[in-house]
């Protein structure tokens, strides 16, 4: 805090008026940080590896198979970390991502704004930015995303291009796309230019070992999952679903977002136009990494999360609205009040209704969704939390009647609940790494990505032996099945990893896309 000592004890009234104000709104943003703190559904996917992993199982989800059900490594390891001290999951996620949300905001205002007017801007966007406190907790990885993307642009400005700050930069890369790959998109750009920047000072053994534990973790997929990318982005981008369909989905992603939070996407336009008409060229490769990721947001389809996907793009644009300096009184006033207009207009949305729906484009409020039966103040008034209806109940029932097999589309409560003994058949593939590799049916939501069982399929599971009907899902399966199931060291394990990855099997399985394509 001592950036707001030294300026307190200055004598102008008006100085102190001023950090008084800073420092009230920065409780407000940590009092409504607390307020809002839940966790949802998908999170416990993560929370039942964590369970499996801390307890002897491995990195599994199912504890008979490997299946990288989770697409944020550094945020998992983080967890289970504190999890193998607390064996509780619920208060443990959320104090841990407070923390990451409050160090975040306190590195801004400390280390990276400009006076004391940019830091008034930084915090009513945050309190304001229902997408930024909603993603502040969650269990979700968003909270280590943003303190890390903030180290990163603390090195990046540094401005030493010392071996040590060119360490740091691209270790810190590493860290990001361990917590969540496609981030590379908003940093990309900036790597790009500073090595071209200082390609005579760069040092390529350095870079190599900045990047260290992104490819060892990269390796270790390979060969513990047998595949390079979490199978999640292959039951999520592997769909068969039409690319302009996708894109259309990605553009209702915006619109739905922007009704329930039009301050966060408002924000993000702002700073990327006004870097642009004020030509700082030192935030430019951010405009364009920010520019990539919201491109990336259409493209995919979007989210059914209304919100999530621009939390880290709007954290880039506060740090760009943190370093300018805005010369004239009037543009600061107007940006100022633009910014409590817009979201105090729609504040009702940054409190707690009753219950959250799914809108008509299948895109929810998931905080509202959940909040009322996972959220940290009924958890410190001593509610059972989570206590979300039927799912938590019946994962519990699963585990004291030794359920041995289920098949589910909502997985995560029930999973982390059920125990390591309850074999899970996820028909969204998001942890089946067979009907991942299928094409989703014609009727999904966006993030549900449905799949159709194949004849024998779940008899195959059930029994651990093969009887799926159709001749080349049969064999396409017993890849899998050696890939996830097999010995680790088994070379013929090895050689299948290396040809499923290179597209030699795929022919087992075109079929089912080409079908999809005609129907």
């Amino acid at each position: 805090m001592k950036d707001f000592k030294v300026n307190f004890i200055k004598k102008n009234p008006f100085d102190k008026a001023m950090h008084c104000l800073l420092i009230g709104l920065f409780f407000l943003y940590i009092l409504l940080l607390i307020k809002t703190a839940w966790i949802g559904d998908d999170a416990y996917i993560t929370f039942r590896t964590i369970d499996n992993f801390v307890n002897g199982y491995g990195l599994r989800w199912n504890v008979v198979e490997r299946v990288q059900s989770y697409t944020h490594p550094l945020w998992l390891f983080l967890l289970s970390a504190f999890y193998f001290f607390t064996n509780e999951i619920f208060f443990t996620s959320i104090i841990l991502s407070l923390i990451l949300s409050i160090i975040t905001i306190l590195a801004i205002l400390l280390y990276l704004s400009n006076s004391s007017e940019n830091k008034m801007l930084i915090l009513f966007a945050v309190i304001f930015s229902k997408a930024f406190l909603d993603y502040s907790t969650s269990g979700l990885e968003n909270p280590l995303t943003n303190l890390l993307l903030v180290m990163y642009l603390l090195v990046y400005f540094k401005g030493d291009v010392s071996k040590k700050n060119i360490f740091l930069l691209f270790f810190l890369s590493s860290l990001i796309l361990l917590n969540r790959l496609d981030c590379v998109l908003l940093i990309l750009p900036s790597l790009v230019y500073y090595l071209i920047k200082h390609r005579r000072k760069i040092n390529f053994f350095i870079i190599v070992m900045g990047l260290l534990p992104f490819l060892f973790w990269e390796l270790f997929s390979l060969w513990y999952y047998g595949f390079l990318f979490p199978n999640t982005a292959y039951a999520k981008l592997n769909t068969g679903i039409d690319k302009f369909d996708l894109m259309y989905q990605g553009m209702l992603y915006y619109y739905s977002s922007f009704k329930l939070d039009p301050l966060t996407l408002t924000f993000i336009t702002i700073s990327l136009i006004f870097v642009v008409v004020n030509k700082y060229r030192k935030f430019l490769p951010f405009v364009i990494g920010v520019s990539l990721y919201l491109i990336y947001i259409i493209l995919i389809g979007g989210d059914f999360m209304a919100g999530r996907f621009f939390a880290s793009p709007f954290l880039i644009s506060l740090v760009i609205f943190a370093g300018q300096t805005i010369k004239s009184t009037k543009r600061y006033i107007l940006l100022l009040f633009l910014i409590i207009i817009i979201g105090a207009a729609n504040i009702e949305n940054l409190f707690i209704k009753n219950f959250g729906n799914i809108d008509k484009y299948g895109i929810s409020d998931e905080r509202l969704f959940y909040y009322r039966s996972s959220n940290l103040i009924s958890g410190i008034k001593g509610i059972s939390v989570p206590n979300f209806p039927n799912w938590v109940k019946s994962g519990k029932i699963a585990r004291e009647e030794n359920l041995e097999f289920v098949s589910l589309y909502s997985i995560g409560f029930f999973g982390f609940y059920a125990g390591p003994n309850c074999f899970i058949l996820d028909k969204l593939a998001l942890t089946d790494p067979f009907l991942s590799r299928l094409p989703t049916t014609n009727n999904w939501r966006i993030g549900h990505f449905f799949r159709e069982l194949p004849d024998g399929y779940e008899e195959t599971l059930k029994t651990g032996h093969n009887q799926i009907k159709n001749t080349n899902l049969a064999k396409y399966y017993d890849k899998i099945f050696l890939i996830t199931r097999g010995d680790l060291w088994d070379w013929n394990r090895i050689r299948e990893i290396w040809k499923i990855n290179t597209g030699q099997y795929n022919y087992l399985i075109q079929n089912h896309f080409n079908n999809k394509l005609t129907n």
